[in-house]
């Protein structure tokens, strides 16, 4: 007699069936030493990442081939939280489409691996204030720096890092907004840790020949449409 603890314990082993396919995707990311099967991994990433819908479901299979598949290609590791799944309302196609963003962190690591110049470090951030308001921050300059030639070997043979480049992101340009014009929490809590990474991130883009990829905090609004007003980007909820 199949009992209530056979059953539940079939549809986990169907369930884990389902992710088979999806490993090798995912190759590269996965510790050797974790104790976890791997299709349990991919099951938890599954929803932890690309979080659910609406309605409460699981995110499209081919959702989270698609981004295994980027995350793959990129060389970051979502389990080490390099790169985030994000779901924008397309009001053309009437549907939330998936949108791969990085930490600052994952950008770096792409950075570190051009070849000329090699990324080797993000200077200290030059704020600029309003004079009529000192609290208000109106730009973030960050320089980044790196080597252009020799690579590791001339990081290790203590060659100085020149500046590769350097951004300069206006508050005005790129603080986000809820639809009822107020702030985004993050941005009116934390409005110069925003505005650094911003000015961080497109640095490293045109320092380090680096392209089509974002962090969330420089997300323009026009890019989000129709979201949520606190809710403009939805993450995984699980």
């Amino acid at each position: 007699m199949t009992t209530e603890k056979d059953a539940k314990a079939a549809v986990a082993k169907k369930k884990l069936t389902m992710y088979r396919d999806v490993v090798p995707l995912a190759s590269g990311m996965f510790s050797e030493n974790t104790k976890i099967s791997k299709e349990k991994m991919i099951a938890t990433l599954h929803r932890s990442i690309l979080g659910l819908t609406k309605t409460g479901e699981a995110r499209p299979m081919e959702d989270l081939k698609l981004f295994l598949a980027i995350s793959n290609q990129y060389g970051l590791n979502p389990f080490k939280k390099e790169i985030y799944a994000t779901y924008v309302w397309d009001k053309e196609r009437q549907r939330e489409e998936l949108t791969p963003i990085v930490s600052i962190h994952g950008l770096r690591k792409m950075a570190r691996k051009s070849t000329t110049p090699r990324y080797t470090h993000t200077g200290a951030a030059e704020l600029e204030f309003s004079k009529d308001d000192p609290s208000q921050i109106i730009s973030a300059t960050v320089p980044v720096f790196g080597i252009f030639s020799g690579g590791v070997s001339a990081i290790s043979a203590g060659v100085t890092p020149v500046e590769v480049t350097r951004y300069t992101a206006y508050f005005d340009e790129f603080a986000r907004h809820k639809k009822n014009g107020d702030l985004n929490s993050m941005w009116r809590s934390r409005p110069r840790m925003m505005l650094i990474k911003c000015a961080e991130a497109n640095a490293i883009r045109q320092g380090f020949d680096i392209s089509g990829l974002y962090i969330e905090e420089e997300i323009a609004n026009d890019k989000v449409i129709d979201a949520d007003p606190d809710e403009e980007m939805r993450h995984g909820e699980g």
